[in-house]
């Protein structure tokens, strides 16, 4: 009994001791650590902007040091982690340079904030710097630079961007210095309608730009929108039907202006072609030796007319050919469809010869031939075009205009 009660004693001697070196070791000894890089909390920040259209465009540190000093257990909870360095502006008014802030030293966790006492601070105050902030408006300015290809059309009139202007805000000293967004384009090589976004500078006065890492914008990018075609000039040609006498020997056919400048994508430049025809000539219908008629200038769809000429004139000369009238009786019926007969009421047929003079002055009614062909032709009373040949001796004479007759077809014996 008494081996056991020494031992019992002993034990609890242990134990109470080591409680005691615990408590002398841990709790009740006082120490004291310096922590390094404690990041520094802004506060206020927003109020000062809201409420006195201010802001800070510098501060002295970033991060502190702090040497605290605490019981040992307290010390072991913390590192600069956990540690709470704040600096408030919601106090500042007024605008100024190298202004002295105090920083509230606090704990996160279950730390108390008076556990510590603070030794030391390094540095031992806050300086800010604090501008008035501005906030406009500036326009957005195109600048084009590169070579542009001298093929190609580009539409700067009729660029669009998606902002015309931009908000800035930021300290005065900086933004009132803010004139422009200038978005620069480089056109080199370029032959393709532009479709995209770009970035923009801010700029002076001058055009130069402004250090504006402390300004802030509405928008990064502005996108720009604007045409580029290809050039290409197309001639304007007629399709011309000889005849009358007319031939290309003896006809000249000028149209003016004869080629004109146009602007469209590539594809519709490729099925466009190198020409436009712009009417269509039958010489044979035209009567007067020098003729001028004016023609509208149709382009397709997309393809637009940069030289603004909406007319051409084709211009007919014919040269040494010579015109007569003749009148002929004898009207040959062709082709009468079976069961039905043809009458023609005309019994003479007038018109105009027009050939080689050599030709003309030899030609007689006896080698003028008139038919009518009544293929197809219903019953009734109708105007038919009298086709006109002549003989093999005057290869190079025609008749000018066309000429008709009337005839009355019905059934036979009707």
């Amino acid at each position: 009994m008494k081996i056991n009660k020494l031992t019992s004693i002993l034990l609890s001697t242990v134990i109470a001791f080591g409680l005691w070196l615990y408590v002398f070791s841990n709790v009740s000894q006082e120490d004291n650590v310096t922590f390094y890089n404690i990041p520094v909390v802004i506060k206020g920040e927003t109020a000062l902007m809201n409420e006195q259209n201010l802001m800070v465009t510098d501060i002295s540190a970033q991060t502190v040091s702090l040497r605290l000093s605490g019981s040992r257990i307290d010390l072991n909870k913390i590192n600069a982690g956990n540690i709470i360095v704040s600096v408030d502006l919601s106090d500042i008014y007024d605008a100024g340079e190298n202004i002295a802030m105090d920083y509230n030293v606090s704990f996160s966790g279950d730390v108390p904030n008076n556990a510590f006492v603070v030794e030391s601070k390094s540095p031992s105050k806050i300086y800010v710097d604090v501008d008035v902030r501005r906030t406009k408006e500036v326009p957005v300015k195109l600048e084009f630079v590169g070579t542009r290809s001298e093929n190609y059309l580009y539409d700067m009139e009729n660029a669009t961007l998606d902002y015309t202007s931009v908000s800035v805000a930021g300290p005065a000293a900086v933004a009132d210095q803010i004139e422009s967004a200038v978005v620069e384009v480089d056109l080199t090589g370029r032959v393709e309608s532009i479709g995209e976004s770009f970035r923009y500078a801010l700029c002076d006065g001058n055009g130069e730009p402004v250090d504006a890492e402390t300004i802030v914008t509405n928008v990064e990018e502005i996108r720009l929108d604007m045409p580029i075609q290809r050039l290409k000039d197309i001639n304007l040609v007629a399709d011309i039907i000889y005849g009358g006498g007319a031939t290309a020997e003896n006809t000249t056919v000028t149209i003016e202006p004869a080629t004109i400048r146009v602007s469209g994508s590539e594809a519709l430049l490729n099925e466009l072609g190198d020409s436009l025809t712009i009417c269509s000539l039958n010489l044979a219908e035209i009567d007067r030796g020098n003729s001028e008629q004016t023609f509208a200038i149709n382009l397709p769809e997309g393809v637009v007319n940069q030289t603004g000429i909406t007319e051409a004139k084709v211009t007919v000369k014919f040269s040494g050919l010579k015109s007569r009238e003749f009148t002929i009786t004898d009207i040959e019926s062709l082709n009468v469809p079976e069961g039905m007969t043809a009458e023609i009421i005309s019994t003479s047929l007038t018109m105009k010869v027009r050939g080689p003079a050599a030709e003309i002055d030899r030609l007689t009614v006896n080698d003028i031939f008139a038919t009518v062909d009544f293929s197809g032709a219903a019953a009734g009373t109708a105007t038919y075009r009298a086709a006109i040949t002549f003989s093999e001796d005057f290869p190079n004479v025609g008749v000018v205009k066309s000429v008709s007759v009337s005839a009355t077809v019905q059934a036979a014996g009707g």
